[in-house]
């Protein structure tokens, strides 16, 4: 059969695509910003003919789906998410949605065991850009989970977008791997780019004092990474290791801060699992092959990490408490987003010849009393109110950076990391973490 008879065998309309799922599936979608609309907005076709006993795994959902607030469609699928964004964390709060924890390392092995334990077909859905000549698509802005995902055996189920590009690395998917597909031209869609606020220049100043020159940098998304790229560009010989290439990342690149000639590991090549950004972005991936988008299992590894040279390693946390633990993920029983990579890049970049790791965070924030009035609290606490994860333990945090300092609790004390952590916090709060630190003996 020649390449175009396969293409054209294996094209669908999107209810011809979906009717390919069956009862018992365990559909995994593809995450972000790479999850497949076209195809997800059509789900509830399989509640109209009876599909039962389904498992819906998301990861990140940015678009969201009127079916994930229909309690109806609980006859049909069970939905889970590896990390929650808004729309998961709306559909947790009705019932309809539950968290399922796990490294960005080990998630996708985990989850065969349990699904094929149950003797659940895996089916992945995800976007793709078009089939070139040789007949491979490419998974365009994510190899994340997809990768391992496709190579652990999954039905491939792919949206293919001519507006998505074309990327390098663990992307390549031949039309052979491949059961159905439906062409779209939707476009990506753009991350909203972020305004820095006084706190986010002032942390982005003290973290770009510990980057020097020819450091490998592992930068997420948001307004401190962001504070923290704009204050890189005079430096030269910069490397990039990141889960996630962002447009403060491509910046670096353009303006010849980074090179990735000191990394001593992929020299020349930036390395992601994920892209996310602007169309201008997307354009500057577009068969870009100084850019390799791998899988998280390899990207993401402590291993793999630690093989770069002065690896930094940024993330943010959502509190720290006085011993150096760090929840990065809930509030309390809230689950806000995933512990997702930052266990592992925290671990990794320790681990590198040079390398450091650095958790950031504002000293405060503003909340509501009972009666609409703001509250300042602090986000460096004695202890963290029930039910709230540690996404990091105080065995491993090194650097924690807020507007008012840094302390480097790397082989201190309880007492000597909890006093460097009040020095750091907002002044408003000192004397009464004192208080607390020494009432129940951290410090003394």
């Amino acid at each position: 059969m020649s390449l175009l008879s396969a293409y054209n065998q294996k094209k669908k309309t999107v209810p011809e695509l979906l009717s390919l799922l069956q009862d018992g599936d365990y559909i995994l979608s593809a995450q972000a910003l790479a999850e497949p609309v076209i195809l997800l907005e059509q789900f509830p076709l399989l509640h109209q003919w009876g599909r039962k006993n389904l498992v819906f795994n998301s990861c990140m959902p940015v678009r969201d789906l009127g079916w994930y607030h229909d309690p109806a469609m609980r006859e049909t699928l069970e939905h889970v998410c590896w990390f929650f964004s808004p729309p998961a964390r709306k559909a947790h709060q009705e019932g309809l949605c539950s968290f399922l924890p796990g490294y960005s390392t080990n998630l996708v092995r985990k989850t065969f065991q349990q699904l094929r334990s149950q003797g659940r077909r895996p089916v992945l859905l995800a976007t793709a850009s078009p089939m070139d000549a040789e007949g491979n698509f490419s998974l365009s802005i994510s190899a994340l989970f997809e990768r391992e995902i496709i190579d652990n055996g999954a039905l491939v189920l792919l949206e293919v977008s001519s507006r998505y590009p074309r990327t390098h690395g663990d992307t390549t998917l031949p039309l052979s791997a491949v059961t159905a597909f439906v062409e779209t031209d939707r476009p990506v869609p753009e991350m909203p780019k972020t305004t820095l606020r006084p706190v986010d220049e002032a942390i982005g100043t003290r973290i770009a004092e510990l980057i020097p020159d020819g450091s490998t940098l592992q930068l997420g998304v948001g307004h401190i990474p962001d504070a923290v790229a704009i204050r890189l560009k005079d430096r030269r010989h910069l490397g990039i290791h990141s889960g996630m290439f962002s447009e403060s990342l491509m910046e670096l690149i353009r303006c010849g801060a980074v090179d990735n000639s000191r990394k001593g590991f992929h020299p020349g090549e930036t390395v992601t699992a994920f892209a996310a950004g602007s169309e201008e972005l997307y354009r500057f991936l577009h068969e870009n092959r100084d850019i390799l988008i791998k899988g998280g299992y390899y990207t993401n590894a402590p291993a793999v990490i630690a093989q770069n040279r002065n690896m930094v390693s940024l993330n943010t946390a959502l509190e720290i408490d006085l011993t150096g633990q760090c929840a990065a993920e809930s509030m309390g029983f809230t689950q806000w987003s995933a512990t997702g990579a930052q266990t592992e890049t925290v671990e990794g970049a320790q681990l590198s010849p040079g390398g450091k790791s650095i958790l950031a965070l504002p000293s405060c924030y503003t909340a509501r009393g009972r009666d609409g009035e703001k509250i300042l609290r602090s986000k460096i606490v004695l202890s963290f109110r029930p039910g709230t994860i540690v996404s990091t333990s105080r065995n491993d945090v090194d650097y924690v950076v807020t507007e008012y300092g840094t302390a480097w609790l790397r082989g201190l004390s309880v007492d000597k990391r909890a006093k460097a952590l009040i020095a750091i916090a907002h002044p408003s709060f000192r004397n009464q973490l004192t208080a607390d630190a020494k009432k129940y003996g951290l410090i003394f």
